[in-house]
Parts: structure tokens; C-alpha cells; sequence
């Protein structure tokens, strides 16, 4: 339920325009929690009108700095993009659009277009559970940060862990080039089709060798207020192996057992588990057809 008009403060946020990282890095620590980094805002305003989080003295837009807002592939093919870069700005980006399909397809399934026209993408990771973490995850993104004086960059999975530094700044959001996939999918279940808080989102990405082993498989899920990672250990288990039913049933299985689901109004923790591992085995199900897959061991 938003906050009623007559129980907004009276004063408004002052709202500040740096034009560099360190110039917003320098407001921020002069104003410390009273100020709050803001690329679209769209999260940041639903958690302010709710109540869950006070509306802050001081904003500090990133949008008028255009490195956050660029799309850059370096010397060796890595793909940077800049976290305050809207999702509908990466969704109509060529260069996006020919090495990272699997990241479009599930940032179309992100709101409403006037929502994505604003929404940026490094904010939907700062949430830490946003529906497109799984398939960053399963493309091995990385994140650069900047504290002003140095940058680091780490895998996002490592960020997830710990969450953002405090009076630190996202630089990009990096993806390094990957081969071609057997199959590569990305899914959203919410509680009506559109527009509505995810119940559980998975993704995932399987290269099969010539004799049809599995030769990579990455998977992630999330949902909810779930911070999404990835399987790590199944995906492991399951490289050289062949693609089989049973192979896929232990992997239901063990999604059903690691899966970190967290239950709220919308869906407990056994139907969440249920349903990643239903969506996630079901899409290799079909990489298994589509590659002629027959098992003797099954009726």
C-alpha cells in the first residue's frame, strides 16, 4: 500500500547531477545516509511509498554521468555495461542483442515497458534478488565497483554474497564472451502473467560435447525475496557426463534440495523449490529430445 499523500514529508529530496563518479562518491560521503545513489529509481520509490525505507534528505543521480550509461566491448571481447543504462535502451542495443540474447530475453520480462524505459539495470542487481540475476549469473557476470580511489572487480556471485560496499559505486556490469549452447533459457513464474512480483525465475545454459556429454551446464534460480545463485556443486557433479533421464532426475532432486527459496505471501518454500526444479529440468528435458536422447533404462 503506498504512503498517503498528507504523510509525505513536507520537504523534498534535493536532488544532485554529478557529472563523474568521483564527484558522486564525494556528495555521498558528504551526506552519508541522509543521500541515497539513484539511476531510475523505480525499486528505490516503491520501497519509499510503502514505508519500508525513509525517503532520503539528498538524491544523487547517476544519469547525467555517461560512462554508467554506455555499452563498451574491450580488446578482448568482454562486454561492459554501464549499470544506470535503462532496460529498454539494452534491449534495442545491437551490440547487446548479438552476444547477449539470454540477458534481453529476461529483461523482457521485467515490468512494463514505461517502468523498463527507466529501470536501469545495475538496480535491479543493487535489490540483490532481482529477476535478472539468474541469468547474469548463468552468463559468469562480473561486477566492477569504485570506491574513487581504486576499483575492483569480482564475480557477481562473490557480490551477491556480501552486497555492496558502503560509499561505493557500480561501475559495469561486465560478461565476457561465451561459446554457442545446446540450449540456453531464461523463465519467469509470477502469480498472473504479467506485470507481477516474481514466484520464481530460473535460467540456465548447456554445451554438449560431439558424443553428447554434458560439457558445461550452468544453472541459477531465484524468485521472491530469494537471493539468487547458482548450483554449483550439481553443475559440477554432471560435467562429462552424458545427458540421460537419470542424470536429469537426480538434478531435480538436487535442485529441490539446494535451492535457498524463501516463502512469503505469494508462495511457500516447498512450491517454490517444486517449481525450479520442474522449469529448470524441464528445459534440459528438451535439449535431451532435440539432441535425439534415448534411454534404455526407462520404460
Amino acid at each position: 500500500m503506498s504512503v498517503p499523500m498528507h504523510q509525505l514529508p513536507q520537504q523534498q529530496p534535493s536532488v544532485w547531477l554529478p557529472a563523474s563518479v568521483e564527484e558522486a562518491l564525494l556528495l555521498k560521503h558528504k551526506w552519508g545516509d541522509r543521500a541515497a545513489l539513484v539511476a531510475g529509481g523505480t525499486w528505490l520509490r516503491t520501497r519509499w511509498e510503502s514505508g519500508l525505507s525513509p525517503m532520503p534528505d539528498h538524491l544523487i543521480s547517476l544519469g547525467r554521468i555517461p560512462s554508467l550509461s554506455a555499452l563498451t566491448v574491450d580488446s578482448i571481447g568482454n562486454i561492459h555495461i554501464g549499470p544506470a543504462l535503462p532496460l529498454s535502451d539494452l534491449m534495442t542495443n545491437p551490440l547487446a542483442g548479438a552476444t547477449c540474447g539470454l540477458l534481453l530475453r529476461a529483461c523482457a520480462e521485467i515490468a512494463a515497458p514505461s517502468v523498463r524505459n527507466l529501470a536501469s539495470i545495475g538496480g535491479n542487481v543493487m535489490t540483490r534478488t532481482g529477476d535478472l540475476i539468474p541469468a547474469l549469473l548463468v552468463l559468469g557476470a562480473q561486477v566492477s565497483c569504485s570506491g574513487g580511489n581504486a576499483e575492483r572487480t569480482l564475480p557477481l556471485a562473490k557480490w551477491l554474497v556480501t552486497g555492496p560496499a558502503p560509499n561505493e559505486v557500480m561501475t559495469a556490469i561486465v560478461i565476457s564472451p561465451s561459446g554457442e549452447a545446446a540450449a540456453e533459457f531464461y523463465l519467469k513464474v509470477g502469480r498472473r502473467e504479467a506485470f507481477t512480483p516474481s514466484v520464481v525465475t530460473v535460467a540456465g545454459r548447456l554445451s554438449l560435447s560431439e558424443d553428447g556429454t554434458i560439457r558445461a551446464l550452468a544453472i541459477a534460480a531465484g524468485g521472491g525475496n530469494a537471493i539468487p545463485a547458482r548450483f554449483e556443486e550439481l553443475e559440477a557433479a554432471v560435467t562429462g557426463q552424458a545427458l540421460t533421464k537419470p542424470l536429469l532426475q537426480s538434478l531435480h532432486a538436487g535442485i529441490l534440495e539446494q535451492f535457498n527459496a524463501v516463502a512469503d505471501d505469494y508462495a511457500g518454500v516447498p512450491y517454490r523449490k517444486q517449481t525450479a526444479a520442474n522449469l529448470i529440468v524441464s528445459e534440459l528435458y528438451k535439449a535431451w529430445r532435440k539432441g535425439g536422447g534415448s534411454d534404455v533404462s526407462q520404460p
